[in-house]
């Protein structure tokens, strides 16, 4: 009976180093994806300022090309 209880003791300290072990690789994962979210984050935001620089270098080309066609005109 006492192998029994040596081999129960083993077998919940494994079990107890596994959780351990999920434990721990559980939290960096979770660290990994907060700094994935967070660079999502700053991408997205960065796409929506170059979505405006954009825009307002379009309406500037758009108004040179205008001032350029009608001095060429006259």
């Amino acid at each position: 009976m006492t192998r029994i209880l040596k081999a129960v003791d083993r077998l919940a300290a494994a079990v107890d180093t596994l959780e351990k072990s999920v434990d721990t690789r559980l939290s960096d994962s979770n660290g990994s994806i907060s700094k994935l979210q967070h660079d999502l984050d700053l991408s997205v935001k960065e796409n929506r300022e170059l979505k405006s620089l954009k825009q307002d270098v379009g309406d500037r080309l758009d108004s040179v090309i205008g001032q350029l066609s009608a001095s060429l005109e006259k």
